[in-house]
């Protein structure tokens, strides 16, 4: 909670055709599908280490990262707070932490009710900006869906897929080969695994175990 109060105090960097420029956080919403389970949901730009890393790893020329949580009065807040609140105070560690130890009870207690659904989804689109392709992947709880994801690389380091190191995901994984391996084995208790467009979902999130649990959940 601590970093995303502190990413409220940064402009959103977006690169367009292979340009840098950076808009107001958390403004600009619109709905976007994560699947039958999880549904559509509100998200807007946010400064994200993948809009950066993206673009100098994988040389894609545009892109972009979008934030949302659930239920929605949480945007709003985060909303009014990264752009009302004076900069100074959000950029302030030792604030923004006592805020996150302040509100983590009432946090947990929203997830009580709400549930602590974590999903992502990725477009790819043309040049016209038509989808070309997209994926989505949903966990039921957030927590135990990133411990999976760290174990699904250490286990690809183990198999030799992954170089040992510290990377960013696009940096480290270079074959789709490998790309599978990790992501089926990060998807082994997800709920939603799903590709779209000219893509088969087993070349993105592999044919292991995994890939059976989450189809027979969705259905």
């Amino acid at each position: 909670m601590v970093a995303t109060f502190l990413i409220l105090a940064e402009p959103a960097l977006q690169v367009i055709q292979g340009r840098r420029k950076t808009v107001p956080p958390l403004q600009d919403w619109k709905l976007v599908d994560f699947g039958p389970i999880v549904g559509a949901k509100s998200v807007a730009p946010l400064n994200l280490l993948e809009t950066a890393s993206v673009h100098d790893n994988l040389g894609v020329g545009s892109t972009s990262a979008t934030f949302g949580t659930a239920p929605g009065y949480w945007n709003a807040l985060l909303g009014v707070f990264g752009n009302v609140v004076p900069k100074a105070v959000v950029e302030n560690e030792d604030w923004m932490r006592a805020l996150s130890i302040f509100s983590m009870p009432i946090v947990r207690a929203v997830d009580l009710i709400a549930g602590a659904t974590n999903a992502i989804r990725v477009d790819v689109y043309d040049e016209d900006d038509t989808v070309l392709a997209s994926a989505v992947y949903a966990h039921e709880n957030l927590e135990p869906c990133v411990g999976e994801s760290i174990t699904a690389f250490a286990t690809a380091i183990l198999e030799g897929k992954v170089a040992p190191g510290v990377w960013f995901p696009e940096d480290a994984i270079v074959g789709e080969e490998n790309i599978a391996a990790v992501l089926a084995e990060a998807g082994k208790n997800a709920h939603t695994l799903s590709v779209e467009g000219n893509v088969q979902t087993e070349d993105v999130f592999g044919s292991r175990a995994g890939m059976a649990a989450a189809r027979q959940a969705v259905n």
